[in-house]
């Protein structure tokens, strides 16, 4: 009884975080019949989404935007593993909810940094600042599945997680299929609006921001590597 409540006191913090948040986003909107909301007209038209956002809506946008998608892409990430008994589910939830936010704000910051150094080399027009907002966008396909991965996770663990020692039917072999499929549809669309992005806030073509974020991931991967090597 008491996990039950302890669920439901989790899904409604997070749900009204969310609400919250889409509130705060709505009140950013000039009031004019020809503005858009991003998070959603992003699906039709991305370039043209990412271009609107950096010249009309402000940098907190950008990072309410962002801050939702690393909650999404931290709880996303925990699809898949070893269930951890020890922790109840709502624990799960909100440990996603701190190391996600934290690690895709660092992450970016990073991202935009190497992105905006390697593009001016490449004579892009991108700015630190414009890269950044950006990339918040780009974690927008995450924001879309959330609802999914929360009641998948509350009403089906055995199917979200890997449980030590456990058997299960095909019908949640099946479940758990399609939610890796749902995952690996917006990871494969969030790396195209990481492409277009690119192309759209520097200025140049999709295929030179494709190569521009080939570098950019090769550089933060030597990086990554030697300070593991250090560390050990």
């Amino acid at each position: 009884m008491r996990e039950r409540l302890r669920r439901r006191e989790i899904i409604s913090i997070i749900v009204s975080y969310i609400a919250l948040g889409g509130q705060i986003l709505t009140a950013q909107q000039h009031l004019s019949t020809e503005d858009r909301l991003p998070i959603l007209s992003i699906v039709t038209n991305p370039r043209e989404t990412i271009r609107y956002t950096l010249n009309h809506k402000s940098f907190s946008y950008a990072l309410y935007v962002g801050a939702i998608g690393g909650f999404a892409s931290g709880l996303t990430s925990l699809a898949g593993t070893p269930y951890q008994p020890k922790f109840a589910l709502w624990e799960m939830v909100y440990s996603s909810f701190i190391t996600g936010v934290l690690y895709f704000m660092i992450t970016n910051l990073i991202v935009a940094f190497l992105l905006s150094a390697i593009g001016s080399v490449l004579k892009g027009n991108g700015t630190f600042k414009s890269l950044f907002q950006a990339m918040c966008l780009t974690i927008i396909p995450y924001i879309w599945i959330l609802p999914i991965m929360l009641f998948w996770m509350q009403l089906s663990p055995s199917t979200f997680f890997i449980i030590e020692g456990g058997t299960g039917t095909l019908e949640e072999a099946i479940l758990s299929y399609v939610g890796l499929f749902i995952i690996l549809l917006a990871t494969i669309w969030t790396f195209v609006l990481t492409i277009i992005a690119i192309s759209e806030t520097h200025g140049f073509s999709k295929w030179r921001a494709f190569f521009t974020f080939l570098l950019a991931s090769l550089v933060s991967g030597i990086i990554g590597g030697a300070a593991i090597v250090f560390l050990l």
